[in-house]
């Protein structure tokens, strides 16, 4: 739960994602009531500007058609007093002539007569508001410009200390909300504490379902998906436990026979005699390796042991001609007839090619293991509604219905075939590869009554 190589824990992402909005909510409120109290604040003062000028032309005369000011000292002096801020005036014609005030208090460049402008203005090294009015008096040639300035220190003042007013409530909010987040989402995150340790006290050899009624409705898919996975896990232990116990079975016979055929041919000092044994113990090596063969295949298709096959389009019927060319030699050996009849067309399926040829040569290895001599086996490639059928049929001994399901497990042979050597695992292989191609495996009497067919259905690959 910690932040480690720069991974942040779920409580520091949770408490970046909900304070954030929170800061920034915060700081907006706040910018934004900084600019509503110095709008407030300016249109206060401005009214107090307002009050200048119009005081101001209350004292405006008109002396021989020319505009003039009577404004006592005492007036001016309370004009210009204010605790805070500098006050300005400046009372002039409207063609520029100065009557009274600073004559260098900027004007403004356009004023209709009796309106009132206000505007901010550079007057020095400060920023002053002024509020000013052109003033129409009767009796004279021109109308009148009185201008009321102030600077902006005190209303910008008061504006901060809005601000400032604002900031700490919200500042306080800020942390309070953050304590309460920060704890609140530790009270929420306990369960997975508890998770944590529940799974973490566990031994390697413990694969039961994870207890999942405390935890919270967010984790239970996690949890739900944790429990499929030890299920798997568990039944893919199981199988390779089997697999191994069977396994070691299976090699224990040949080994020891290859052991008793040499002690044999070791006491043996005829030469012919040793020659048998040696036939023997080759024959007995033979099949040990053919079951050795067999066992690292099944071990290379064991569920959770194997990567995804490598797959390409290839054509089955090319591939099931150039295998059943390879096992001709053999079964000529037995006296077999091993033929082959294609497709009129391609069947091109996606498969690995390494794993079609191992299902094939184990179905044909059978045929010709389990057919009398003098027998027939063939080879065969369909296609039917959108599959490519594999078959290879022999007329040898055949296999009982109720014996069909079973010979495709691993290590069990029926009644007719214990009577040849065997390790029972082709048929178990046949299966499993045709299961990581999505193909579909059945055990049939051949089409003459007699015999076994065996039909393996892969789908089409799409053009």
């Amino acid at each position: 739960m910690t932040r480690r190589s720069g991974v942040w824990s779920l409580r520091q992402r949770l408490l970046a994602w909900l304070l954030a909005p929170l800061v920034l909510w915060s700081l907006g409120s706040s910018g934004l009531a900084y600019l509503l109290a110095l709008h407030f604040t300016t249109r206060a003062y401005d009214r107090s500007l307002h009050a200048s000028i119009r005081d101001i032309e209350r004292q405006l005369t008109v002396v021989d058609g020319q505009p003039a000011i009577d404004l006592p000292r005492a007036a001016i002096q309370i004009l210009e007093w204010d605790e805070e801020d500098r006050v300005y005036y400046r009372v002039a014609t409207a063609s520029g002539k100065h009557i009274a005030g600073d004559p260098t208090l900027p004007a403004p460049r356009f004023l209709a007569p009796g309106a009132t402008r206000y505007y901010e203005a550079q007057f020095g090294s400060a920023t002053v508001r002024v509020a000013a009015s052109l003033v129409p008096l009767p009796g004279a040639r021109e109308e009148v410009l009185v201008a009321a300035a102030e600077s902006t220190d005190a209303r910008r003042f008061i504006a901060r200390e809005i601000l400032f007013a604002t900031l700490i409530p919200e500042g306080l909010l800020v942390v309070l909300a953050a304590i309460g987040v920060w704890y609140g989402v530790g009270r929420g995150l306990s369960p997975l504490d508890r998770l944590r340790l529940e799974v973490g006290r566990r031994s390697d050899q413990d694969l039961s379902p994870v207890q999942a009624q405390r935890v919270p409705r967010e984790v239970r898919p996690l949890v739900d998906a944790i429990n499929a996975l030890l299920s798997r896990l568990d039944s893919a232990l199981a199988a390779h436990r089997r697999f191994v116990g069977n396994a070691a079975h299976q090699l224990r016979t040949p080994l020891a026979g290859l052991h008793t055929q040499a002690e044999l041919a070791l006491r043996e000092s005829d030469p012919q005699a040793v020659r048998r044994s040696l036939e023997q113990l080759h024959e007995a090596a033979g099949r040990a390796g053919h079951l050795v063969n067999q066992l690292l295949s099944l071990a290379r298709l064991e569920p959770g042991s194997r990567r995804s096959p490598q797959v390409e389009s290839l054509d089955l019927t090319e591939l099931a001609r150039d295998t059943t060319a390879r096992w001709v030699p053999r079964a000529l050996a037995r006296g077999i007839d091993l033929g082959f009849e294609g497709a009129h067309s391609q069947a091109h399926v996606r498969a690995n090619r390494i794993l079609l040829e191992e299902l094939l040569g184990n179905l044909i290895d059978n045929a010709i293991r389990y057919t009398p001599d003098g027998g027939e086996a063939t080879v065969r490639v369909e296609l039917n509604a959108g599959t490519a059928v594999l078959r290879v049929e022999d007329n040898g001994p055949g296999i009982p219905e109720d014996e069909r399901a079973s010979v495709l497990e691993r290590f069990h042979r029926g009644n007719a075939a214990l009577q040849r050597s065997g390790s029972g695992l082709g048929l178990a292989i046949v299966r499993e590869i045709a299961a990581t191609h999505d193909a579909d495996v059945r055990l049939e009497v051949g089409e003459a009554g007699c015999g076994t067919r065996v039909s393996v259905a892969f789908p089409l690959a799409e053009a």
